[in-house]
C-alpha cells in the first residue's frame, strides 16, 4: 500500500498512518487498499483523505457464506464468513422487514415465513461491501469535530475533506485535484 501524509509535524503524520492502518486491519481490508493520501493542515484547519481500493470481484451468492435450511416456520441461516454478516443483516431487513428477519445469535438469522429457494438467490454485492468499509474507516480517522464535509467518489476512488468551520472553494479544489490524482494514479509503477 501507498501512502502519503502531507502535515505539518513528522509525529502526527506517522500516528495518522499507525492509525489507519490500524483500523484497516481491524475492518479486514487492508490487502484491498492500494493507496492513501493524507493532507493535513492544523492551520486552517483541514483534513484530507484520498483512499484508492482495488476492484472488488463481482457479487456473493448467500449459500457461498452461510448454510441455509429450511423449517416449517421459515429459513434458518448460520453465517460461516462473519466478514458479511453485517452486510448481509442489512440486505435481509432492507429486502423483507425486521418484522420477518430474527437475530438469533451473532452469526445465526431466522428468516420468518420464507422459503430457503427464495433465500438461496440473495446476492450481496462485493464492490458495494468493500465502498462502506472504506467510507467506515474514513470516518474513524476523521478529526473529532470537523463537521463541515466535502466528498468525492468513483469506482474505486473516495476521497473526503473536512474542516471545522468554513470550507472554501480553494479546499474543494485541492480535494477534487487530489481525487483526480488518485483516480489516475498507477499503483504499480508510481509512488504518490
Amino acid at each position: 500500500m501507498i501512502v502519503k501524509v502531507e502535515g505539518p509535524e513528522e509525529f502526527g503524520n506517522e500516528s495518522y498512518v499507525e492509525l489507519f492502518n490500524s483500523i484497516l486491519l481491524d475492518i479486514g481490508i487492508t490487502r484491498h487498499v492500494e493507496a492513501v493520501r493524507f493532507v493535513i493542515r492544523p492551520s486552517d484547519p483541514l483534513f484530507l483523505i484520498s483512499v484508492k481500493t482495488r476492484k472488488a470481484a463481482g457479487k456473493i451468492r448467500i449459500n457461498e457464506i452461510a448454510e441455509i435450511s429450511q423449517s416449517k416456520e421459515g429459513t434458518y441461516i448460520n453465517i460461516t464468513d462473519e466478514n458479511y454478516a453485517p452486510s448481509l443483516m442489512s440486505l435481509l431487513w432492507q429486502l423483507y422487514g425486521r418484522e420477518r428477519i430474527e437475530q438469533l445469535s451473532r452469526l445465526e438469522i431466522f428468516c420468518k415465513g420464507i422459503d430457503e429457494k427464495e433465500i438461496s438467490e440473495i446476492a450481496i454485492d462485493r464492490g458495494e461491501e468493500l465502498r462502506k468499509k472504506v467510507l467506515d474507516a474514513l470516518w474513524r480517522v476523521l478529526p473529532e469535530g470537523f463537521k463541515i464535509r466535502y466528498d468525492l467518489s468513483s469506482e474505486n476512488v473516495i476521497t473526503i475533506l473536512a474542516t471545522e468551520y468554513e470550507m472554501k472553494e480553494e479546499w474543494k479544489r485541492l480535494a477534487e485535484k487530489a481525487h483526480a490524482d488518485m483516480e489516475a494514479l498507477d499503483v504499480q509503477s508510481a509512488s504518490l
